[in-house]
């Protein structure tokens, strides 16, 4: 049964899973070899990213769906970009510290990090903030749609997102400047 024999799932999430796999597993591969630019990287990739996807099955409703469709495409990415810093010297965020907290500064820090640990400082904000941030990172939706989504206003949404996106990099530099 693929992957799910190195996880431990009932037989639906099993079934669950083989769908899933089978249904994107070519996509993700080009998405992935578009980033690491290799086919042999590029499988690494999708097999990290599907053990991601095994150990997050409760978060997929819907196989075929734009949602899941872009959380499988995000954490895609995320294990590609996660190898690209393994093989690459990694920034320290110590000299990412005095950046001001922009987007472009949150994106430096969210680079220069694990997948994992992301999903991880979000889902411990306090509310809004973590779920403003859990649907801007991890689906990759925009304001407009967050908004509907959680039905409140789209400034309410972009004043969260602003907000939850400097506790999250106070949160990310603390969680890293205890590790290193």
């Amino acid at each position: 049964m693929l992957f799910c024999c190195a996880i431990n799932t009932d037989e639906r999430d099993e079934e669950k899973f083989e769908k899933v796999y089978f249904t994107y597993k070519n996509l993700l591969f080009s998405v992935a070899k578009n980033i690491v630019g290799n086919t042999h990287d590029a499988e690494d990739v999708l097999q990290n990213a599907f053990l991601k996807i095994a150990d997050n099955m409760d978060c997929i409703e819907e196989i075929i769906s734009a949602k899941t469709k872009s959380f499988l495409i995000v954490i895609t990415k995320n294990t590609a970009y996660d190898l690209i810093r393994k093989n690459k010297k990694i920034i320290r965020l110590e000299s990412l510290k005095n950046e001001p907290v922009t987007d472009n500064g949150l994106e430096n820090i969210i680079d220069n990090i694990a997948y994992s640990d992301l999903c991880y400082c979000i889902k411990n904000l306090a509310s809004p903030y973590s779920e403003v941030l859990y649907f801007h990172f991890v689906y990759d939706y925009s304001i407009k749609k967050t908004a509907k989504i959680l039905n409140r206003k789209p400034a309410t949404v972009k004043m969260q997102l602003v907000r939850g996106k400097k506790i999250l990099t106070d949160t990310l530099a603390e969680v890293y400047y205890e590790k290193d």
